[in-house]
């Protein structure tokens, strides 16, 4: 037999005290849960939704207040509960995935309403005119209905103890009719265990709250002040003023009254509120009207539509479908409950666990907004999964959270903590490179200097890797990141570091050759996924898979392993297996178009520690250390270097070799390219081959004597600048990257173009081939 959907959801509209008095039934929110939130607008807007279908039931008996949906877990082996005594638990237990903070709220108010009603009522204890006695006895009612909505009566037990708080908090809390084994320390718990208790001394005086000084605490403290000024402001006015229905409205003319009662107040009671103003009774029998028609419509008519479900699973993922208005908890949230379970609860916050833990947090609480926390902390997993098991896990909620679960689970029934701390580890090494590292601090650079690396070629390659926002190299680089953070002698943690900066090295140098070659991206994703999940082979040589758990057992790092690696895909899947294979395609390959990025550093490449080859101008060569140094940070980040420059046009003008445009790629190769600063960029523009050659002679003069002279050829040539403009120019920095292209002096070519091509693409093999093949 299928399943059938409603043995899975099972949707019931209810009103709040139909929900909250449910014989026996302890609300329970679990640990990942966030604490208590409202702040004071999101309680006056309770208000204002309760007092305004107040108004309406003059013109629309049958009127409700909805005030959302809450999903719940209806936990009858109270496998959520935590501590739990067997024996102790009240006979329903519902784990609430959505709607704590309106229930905590509704609870709230109810304390309130009933603490009211307490004092008020008090007043009139000896009355025994019909109107008065009946407003009583209503209180009595009302009392009695409101306290069974934030108590459950046990019957029995030590003293107060008889009595749980209808709602409580995984951990901080523990249901138990015997004192030695009860415990009520989150906010909304301990408010309720107070007012209990407070109620039980018989006293008249208003009830006082002050939890403790914790944030948390304050939170309900503030909430709870903020419920008890607008009830007493409501209770006491005289008119309308804050959206409450005036008490003579509700009898004059129509059956509010009736409505919200169920039956019609006697007559006597009716004409005492129509006329008996001038009674010294009036106005606190006025007071106490107003608090009792507040308690019944909001109890009665206020309603929520509660979804039930049996296991987690099936609410979280209602959850994160129905939910518009919100953020669902993230997928590391919904985990941690299940770290602490494995460390036990007593034992956690001195445990392993708990200091990675605490590092994972670290970095996700530096994004405030829960929008951005949810997709950080998603594509973070997305990173661990590779980095963990080689998975391909998907960015959704609902796979995240499975993913976590069940391989934390695998690891449990191994029976060896080792193994689950391992996996917390892992995850919070991967944080610590996300935030020290790749997305750092705006403003920020990458923290290499607690790590002792001062390589400024890794440095520049792992730049260019955030540039181009390459995020599936994270999990390759963070396996190497580990094991630094791993190693505990000084001579073993720089050979890992050693480690770290030739896998940034190798990455870049793959991805960049790759990238270069094919222009577009080409599968490239799968090749790093292959190389950590399943690992690669060429003949009988076979190179292990680099994710941490790939086969179920742990792996080593290896950077002698991770480059085979690397070199095996380029060989057998990009198919370049020599210097030439590369340079052939390269050379040809509008890379510009593809990445203006790539195309940058391999410029970058090309043009370190080479100069101008005088013998096939227009050309480079290598020259001798350290001349033109390029590959340094100050120099990649410098503004001199900052734009490509198109030396033929991107679209054919007048004064340009047609053959350049015959095939519109050509353009776009890495020949036809140089960097310029961005404003002189602009000024250069889509000027003629003779306008240009003479102001990249101008920019690349190595003497004020040449650059002077250069100066005074430009007028004459035609080019005349207005004050702006001259002032850039004259003001421009020495560019030695112009200085082969000044020195061309011939047309600019489709053959200058190709030679220049295949020279670039030669000079950039050489820089990276070290850097993977070494």
């Amino acid at each position: 037999m299928g399943t059938e959907i409603e043995d899975i959801f099972t949707p019931q509209s209810l009103s709040v005290w139909q929900f909250m008095i449910e014989d026996g039934q302890g609300c329970y929110i679990p640990p990942y849960q966030r604490p208590y939130s409202w702040d004071e607008e999101n309680i006056l807007r309770l208000f204002e939704d309760v007092l305004r279908g107040m108004h309406q039931i003059a013109l629309r008996p049958d009127t409700v207040t909805f005030i959302g949906a809450i999903i719940a877990i209806h936990d009858t082996k109270y496998r959520t509960v935590k501590p739990m005594y067997r024996n102790e638990v009240p006979p329903r237990v519902m784990t609430i995935i959505d709607g704590q903070q309106r229930i905590c709220t509704i609870l709230m108010l109810n304390i309130v309403l009933h603490d009211y009603i307490l004092r008020a009522r008090k007043r009139l204890q000896e009355e025994s005119d019909p109107p008065l006695s009946w407003i009583y006895e209503e209180c009595s009612s009302v009392l009695s209905d409101l306290k069974k909505t934030y108590m459950i009566d046990r019957h029995r037990g030590d003293d107060d103890f008889r009595y749980y708080p209808r709602v409580i908090r995984a951990y901080s809390d523990a249901w138990s009719r015997r004192q030695r084994q009860a415990k009520y320390e989150s906010p909304v718990a301990k408010l309720t265990w107070k007012y209990i208790k407070f109620t039980n001394t018989q006293t008249t005086s208003q009830f006082q709250l002050n939890l403790g000084k914790s944030d948390d605490y304050k939170m309900v403290d503030n909430a709870f002040y903020a419920i008890q000024e607008e009830v007493e402001c409501i209770c006491d006015s005289q008119s309308s003023e804050r959206g409450f229905p005036n008490v003579v409205d509700f009898t004059h003319g129509h059956d509010s009254l009736r409505e919200i009662w169920h039956c019609a107040p006697p007559a006597e009671v009716k004409q005492y509120i129509l006329n008996g103003i001038n009674d010294q009774h009036y106005r606190h029998f006025c007071q106490l009207l107003r608090c009792l028609i507040l308690a019944r419509y909001f109890n009665n008519r206020v309603a929520t539509t509660v979804v039930t479900t049996q296991n987690e699973d099936d609410a979280l993922d209602m959850f994160e479908a129905l939910n518009t208005t919100g953020q669902p908890l993230t997928a590391f949230e919904t985990f941690k409950p299940k770290i602490i379970e494995r460390e036990q609860l007593q034992s956690y916050e001195e445990s392993e666990s708990h200091k990675w833990v605490t590092e994972i947090e670290d970095y996700l609480n530096r994004y405030r907004k829960a929008d951005e926390r949810q997709r950080f902390t998603a594509e973070m997993l997305v990173h661990f999964a590779l980095i963990e098991t080689g998975s391909e896990l998907q960015l959704t909620l609902n796979h995240q959270r499975r993913y976590l679960r069940d391989e934390f689970e695998k690891l449990t029934q191994l029976d060896d903590i080792g193994e689950n701390r391992a996996f917390v580890q892992s995850l919070a090494r991967l944080a610590s490179f996300m935030g020290r590292m790749w997305d750092v601090l705006k403003g920020s650079k990458p923290d290499f200097k607690s790590l002792d690396i001062d390589d400024e070629e890794a440095l520049v390659g792992f730049q260019v890797l955030k540039e181009l926002n390459h995020s599936i190299t994270i999990a390759p680089l963070c396996r190497f990141f580990q094991q630094i953070l791993d190693a505990e002698q000084k001579s073993s943690h720089e050979d890992r570091t050693d480690d770290f900066v030739a896998a940034i090295k190798a990455t870049v140098a793959f991805s960049i050759l790759w990238r270069g070659a094919m222009g577009e991206t080409r599968n490239i994703d799968a090749r790093y996924r292959a190389i950590m999940r399943t690992g690669v082979s060429s003949g009988k040589e076979f190179i292990p898979p680099l994710a941490r758990r790939a086969n179920g057992q742990s792996e080593c790092v290896s950077i002698s392993n991770y480059k085979k690696a690397l070199q095996i895909v380029l060989k057998d899947s990009g198919n370049i297996r020599t210097k030439e294979d590369w340079v052939s395609r390269a050379s040809t390959t509008p890379i510009y178009k593809h990445s203006k990025k790539i195309a940058r550093f391999l410029i970058f490449c090309a043009s370190d520690l080479t100069i101008p080859d005088k013998t096939q101008k227009g050309l480079l060569k290598k020259a001798r250390p350290p001349i033109n140094p390029m590959l340094t940070l100050r120099q990649w980040d410098h503004t001199a270097y900052l734009t490509i420059e198109h030396i033929a046009p991107k679209s054919a003008t007048t004064g340009w070799n047609e053959e350049i445009y015959y095939d519109s790629k050509t353009v776009h190769t890495l020949g036809n390219l140089t960097l310029l600063p961005k404003d002189v960029n602009e000024i250069i523009g889509s000027k003629s081959w003779e306008h240009k050659q003479l102001m990249f002679s101008l920019l690349s003069a190595e003497t004020t004597e040449a650059f002077d002279e250069c100066d005074a050829k430009l007028k004459p040539a035609g080019l005349t600048f207005g004050k702006s403009t001259g002032e850039v120019l004259a003001n421009a920095k020495y560019l030695g990257l112009c200085k082969s292209v000044a020195l061309y002096d011939e047309d600019w070519s489709l053959d200058i173009i190709q030679r220049r091509s295949r020279c670039l693409a030669e000079l950039a093999w050489d820089r990276l081939e070290k850097w993977l093949f070494d």
